[in-house]
């Protein structure tokens, strides 16, 4: 065969020979672009934060505690084990009393304004600290308020009696402060009264400073 005559031949060769590369660089697999990963944190960029409940608020001044409390258990950052005294339905026009504890609540006639579960729940009977529940409920009418202190420093005929006056507070969450409660004292029943406007966590703590001798104005 000539030269003239192969040329066909060698071009029909080459040209399977360009077609068979080209499959296969098709068919290479190619390496996974790496995924794009964030990068975490420093120490000192804010992450997300939890807000605050209300056993991480600083303690009231002087929180009172009855005779079979040696000391206030908890730091005020331990979660609390809140136990319910009592549970009571209550109901609109119709004047009722919650009482468990050391604590009684009054409800009265425009106080709620649909069926209500009221609860009073405390995690120790001889540290004066309660919540009442709903939480965050706002009342109609004013709810009354009366808290033993029978027992406490608060007490003039208890032994541990150092003078305090008793004096309730709230927790306010949104400042996470305790803020004082208005209230009155019948010395006589070692009662502590004040009117409630909602539902919150309160304390009952001393006031120190005031007159040595129990007022007689309630006898």
């Amino acid at each position: 065969m000539t030269p003239l005559h192969r040329m066909p031949v060698l071009t029909m060769l080459a040209s399977l020979a360009i077609l068979a590369l080209a499959g296969c660089s098709r068919l290479t697999p190619t390496a996974p672009v790496a995924e794009q990963v964030p990068a975490p944190a420093s120490a000192s960029e804010p992450g997300p934060t939890t807000p605050p409940g209300p056993d991480a608020a600083p303690p009231p001044p002087s929180r009172l505690t009855g005779p079979n409390a040696v000391s206030i258990p908890r730091p005020p950052q331990t979660v609390l084990n809140w136990q319910v005294v009592t549970e009571q339905v209550v109901v609109p026009l119709v004047d009722t009393r919650v009482a468990g504890s050391r604590y009684e609540l009054m409800f009265h006639a425009k106080s709620v304004e649909a069926n209500t579960l009221v609860s009073i729940k405390e995690y120790d009977p001889d540290v004066v600290d309660v919540t009442f529940g709903p939480h965050g409920i706002e009342f109609g009418e004013p709810v009354t308020l009366s808290v033993d202190f029978s027992g406490t420093a608060a007490d003039p005929k208890a032994e541990k009696w150092d003078g305090s006056e008793p004096v309730l507070f709230w927790l306010n969450e949104d400042t996470m402060r305790w803020e004082e409660v208005p209230g009155r004292t019948d010395w006589e029943k070692c009662r502590h009264i004040v009117l409630l406007e909602h539902f919150s966590r309160y304390v009952l703590g001393g006031k120190a400073g005031w007159r040595n001798q129990p007022s007689r104005e309630l006898e």
